[in-house]
């Protein structure tokens, strides 16, 4: 079950959110969304409820002992045990088959894959585990006060398969506390719907261009580049329409969810993209990857070795090459088990890695307009090439991507036939009014004018309900498409 789909949002929600509501008392509200939410997790997994339910005991026993345990050995042990047992829960399901593809291909060896089927949501809801694991670790006191506040939080029905992931020390206080007015709840009903319109007017609409033109027989340069385009639409309004309707959901129940994006593609080099996309992630990695890395002694006395030889600044920009290329081979492999999402994640992490180092000098092309457009083309440019490794499922797929991007310029009758298949009224529509969006930067002194500002927030809801209304028609006309990142 999907947010965009007629069960949820005729049946599943409205029932929820009314149980939730009519339920005195914030633990009894906290059983209901507990029971809710492993609902919603069994309609596209049943048999890996159990395994939910597996993580968080075993991450809320884990965060017992870590709470009361004295002695910094004890404690090292069992949050190392307790992130292992995280990370084994993901790598069996997600790593062992592509483990043993690439021992067969080495050592020439003939294991079978064992074929397990990817639990939904296991990245995010094994990362939302560690992050409470981790975070009590560090400190005692962060520790639940008790087994549902861990089970709210790991299972949380609008987080749970796509995110955001929310860091424990901001959903603790909210397990406690929190509240749910109708204005609220209205709020966050236009931002489910806003998150809507994206997917289903835009990105699903985006997606037929790119599937067409990648089982096109022939592909040329025109073709791939518009198939690049057109998945950085498609992506983009994917995953940021299911944050926008997770973040809604959220509201309707008196949570505040973390934001996932900031206008990524108006990004000024490929390190601030990363602060605009798919924050929480990134904000992941580095509160639990990259500066632990950084602190590790080993890379302290590097640093030591470096700045004695070339100075602080040159040492401060070459220390971090080697956390930064951890975090990047670990962000593209959480994406897939494939080579494609490594290379993705490494190819970002070049680019990150030349701006941090000074070889790419953002910061002097930022202060003019030339140079924020040449950023931006920069950025641009970088991020398509990316999303063929991302895409293209094998590296035989994105070879051939490639191929036709820089060497297919002489176009041919079954091009031109695929082109007039994919480019109908509706697919431009959708192609231009996304672009529009990601790259047009309203002023920073815009402001609704003084005589429209008591019209503004009732427009935006009629505006809501006209979008609503789409979103169904659309619904009834097109079949299912699941969201991008359930894949992960």
């Amino acid at each position: 079950m999907v947010f965009s789909s007629a069960v949820f949002l005729f049946a599943f929600f409205p029932l929820a959110w009314a149980v939730y509501r009519l339920t005195p008392g914030i633990r009894g509200k906290n059983i209901v969304l507990v029971l809710v939410s492993l609902v919603f997790y069994s309609f596209g997994g049943l048999a890996y409820t159990p395994l939910l339910m597996a993580s968080i005991l075993v991450n809320w026993a884990a965060g017992r002992l870590l709470g009361t345990l004295e002695g910094k050995g004890r404690r090292r042990a069992v949050g190392v045990a307790a992130v292992a047992f995280d990370l084994a829960l993901m790598g069996v399901f997600k790593y062992l088959d592509f483990i043993l593809e690439n021992i067969n291909g080495l050592f020439g060896a003939s294991i079978p894959p064992a074929n397990i089927p990817l639990p939904l949501g296991i990245s995010f809801f094994t990362f939302t585990a560690m992050s409470y694991v981790i975070e009590v670790w560090r400190k005692p006191a962060n520790r639940a006060d008790s087994l549902l506040d861990v089970a709210v939080y790991i299972s949380f029905f609008p987080a749970i398969l796509s995110g955001p992931i929310t860091p424990w020390k901001t959903a603790a206080p909210q397990l406690r506390q929190r509240s749910c007015d109708p204005e609220r709840t209205a709020r966050g009903l236009r931002r489910f719907i806003v998150g809507m319109g994206k997917k289903l007017l835009i990105a699903d609409i985006a997606g037929r261009v790119v599937d067409g033109i990648y089982a096109a027989p022939a592909v040329d340069a025109g073709l791939a580049w518009l198939a690049a385009a057109a998945y950085a639409v498609q992506i983009y309004f994917d995953f940021a329409g299911y944050s926008d309707m997770a973040i809604g959901i959220g509201g309707c129940f008196g949570f505040t969810l973390p934001e996932n994006f900031d206008r990524p593609y108006t990004a000024l080099g490929l390190t601030d993209f990363w602060k605009r996309w798919h924050m929480s992630l990134t904000a992941w990695f580095r509160n639990y990857v990259y500066m632990p890395l950084v602190m590790t002694r080993p890379l302290q006395r590097l640093y030591k070795k470096w700045s004695a030889k070339y100075g602080r600044a040159k040492a401060n920009k070459l220390s971090i090459l080697i956390p930064m290329a951890v975090v990047w081979l670990l962000t593209g492999l959480w994406h897939g088990a494939a080579w494609t999402y490594v290379l993705w994640g490494l190819w970002h992490g070049l680019f990150c890695a030349l701006e941090g180092v000074g070889l790419i000098r953002t910061k002097g092309l930022e202060k003019s307009f030339g140079g924020r457009c040449l950023l931006r083309a920069y950025t641009w440019l970088v991020v398509l090439l990316g999303t063929v490794l991302f895409r293209a499922g094998t590296l035989a797929g994105a070879g051939r991507m490639f191929a036709a991007m820089f060497t297919g310029w002489r176009t041919s009758p079954l091009a031109l036939l695929t082109l007039q298949k994919v480019l109908t009224g509706q697919s431009v529509f959708a192609l231009v009014l996304g672009l529009a969006l990601s790259v047009i930067v309203p002023p920073k002194s815009w402001r609704v004018p003084a005589g429209l500002q008591k019209c503004a927030v009732p427009a935006s809801y009629v505006l809501s309900l006209a979008l609503a209304v789409l979103c169904v028609m659309s619904m009834a006309q097109s079949g299912f498409v699941p969201f991008i990142y359930l894949q992960f």
